[in-house]
């Protein structure tokens, strides 16, 4: 049977996952509610250059010949069809939200560009059990349109003067969020390349953080998360790995813009690189998003330049429906 998922508008953004038939429910500020029923998803191959255009093969993970690829939703938003697409694996994947009738959404992912559930990807991090793939046919978040994804300014993550993200920049130029390492493996994170060295800063305070599979404990990567329990209930961890150095003790709050590791120089591989994850815990559910996402908001803080060249994300109304 068919679900309704109601949530009210709250300071922070508000993910959630449907499946096909099922309907979301945003209560706003203004008392009036805003729905969307999610109708269909594709998933389809854009790309297959991969192999002419990377010099390397990883023999530890899937293999393929994947580049980019797309994915869609059909939806019918207060009583009008939309579809909403993504790409992944090109400059699009630095996308913006859809304003829709008062609402921001952010499209994430859909199950069924995963092979197991009859797609082209498999995931690259199982064996970290980190997964991409959403629990339902399809992942989404909201903010009321005006609103910021939470009640502070969030802080540049680390030092990028040009305010932009290049997916040439994403270890080999795959590495976003879901994008086709080694041709076919989803990548659960998003990758930036930066020099040896790099100091990373806390964007927004963090009630607690530590350090997990270090080199020190004999594993072969400094792997870091930090987390924020806002008042609304929302629990936000983030993480970041290939550190180096801690910069302050573990176990500790750190106050937004405050520098906690350098980073960019265990287990790099083909280029010095930081790798970022973003999860949100909260109603009963536990969604990994798009680190974008993060990126995105520094870009619209007073205290950050505007990250730009960003892709349109929504293709509607779908008047064929």
């Amino acid at each position: 049977m068919p679900l309704r998922i109601e949530r009210t508008v709250k300071p922070t953004l508000t993910p959630f996952g449907l499946h096909h038939g099922d309907t979301f429910q945003f209560r706003l500020r203004s008392g009036r509610l805003w729905e969307m029923t999610l109708l269909a998803t594709r998933a389809r191959i854009l790309a297959r250059d991969f192999n002419r255009r990377h010099h390397y093969h990883d023999p530890g993970h899937e293999s393929g010949d994947i580049s980019a690829y797309a994915f869609t939703a059909d939806v019918r938003i207060n009583g009008r069809p939309y579809q909403l697409r993504r790409v992944v694996g090109t400059q699009e994947s630095f996308y913006e939200p859809a304003p829709i009738d008062g609402v921001c959404l952010w499209f994430d992912a859909v199950a069924c560009l995963f092979r197991d559930a009859g797609g082209f990807m498999v995931e690259k991090d199982w064996k970290g059990e980190w997964l991409c793939k959403p629990a339902h046919a399809a992942r989404f978040a909201v903010q009321e349109e005006g609103l910021p994804i939470c009640p502070e300014p969030i802080l540049p993550w680390y030092p990028n003067a040009s305010a932009h993200l290049d997916i040439s920049q994403c270890y080999d130029g795959e590495d976003c969020w879901m994008g086709p390492y080694n041709g076919a493996s989803a990548h659960c994170g998003l990758d930036i390349n930066m020099p040896k060295g790099t100091i990373l800063t806390a964007p927004f305070h963090l009630d607690a953080h530590e350090l997990f599979h270090s080199t020190a404990a004999g594993f072969n990567n400094n792997r870091w998360r930090g987390i924020r329990r806002w008042a609304d209930g929302s629990l936000w961890t983030i993480q970041t790995h290939h550190l180096i150095d801690m910069l302050v003790p573990e176990r500790t709050s750190l106050k937004a813009g405050t520098p906690y590791a350098t980073t960019a120089g265990t287990a790099i591989g083909l280029h010095p690189h930081t790798h970022f994850m973003f999860q949100i815990t909260e109603q009963g559910g536990q969604y990994r998003l798009d680190p974008w996402i993060l990126f995105w908001a520094m870009g619209h803080s007073p205290l950050s330049p505007p990250f730009h060249e960003r892709s349109p994300l929504c293709i509607a109304p779908d008047k064929k429906k």
